[in-house]
């Protein structure tokens, strides 16, 4: 009966180490990612990011002309792609959900976008 204890206890903490080490997340410091971003994205007038700590990212650009949703799907996937940049890590969509806004000065939000693990971009028009 002990053996049977002992095994199951073993096999138990094995799985535990296992499960703990598949889930985790990359060390990417999100907030410095964000900073870096923020200074060096082009392309838009105003820019905003914010990080909650743990999954979600929100990204705000602010653009003075009208975009087209070509445009628009464009400037969302530099968006994914520069946070890639600044966070050194290529999976970085595994981990994180992206909430993205494109804001006109006459019309307010005109584009929205989400990025949840595991799906793909998804963008909507606001017109």
């Amino acid at each position: 009966m002990k053996r049977n204890n002992l095994l199951f206890t073993t096999i138990s903490f094995v799985l535990l180490i296992l499960f703990a080490g598949c889930v985790q997340q990359p060390n990417i410091d999100m907030s410095k990612a964000l900073n870096e971003w923020r200074e060096h994205f082009e392309g838009v007038e105003t820019v905003a990011a914010s990080f909650d700590g743990e999954i979600t990212i929100n990204l705000r650009v602010m653009v003075e002309e009208q975009l087209t949703q070509e445009k628009a799907d464009l400037l969302f996937n530099q968006m994914l792609d520069s946070i890639i940049q600044y966070s050194n890590t290529s999976d970085v969509w595994d981990y994180y959900n992206g909430y993205f806004q494109i804001v006109s000065y006459d019309d307010g939000v005109i584009y929205e976008a989400t990025k949840l693990i595991g799906d793909n971009l998804n963008v909507i028009s606001n017109k």
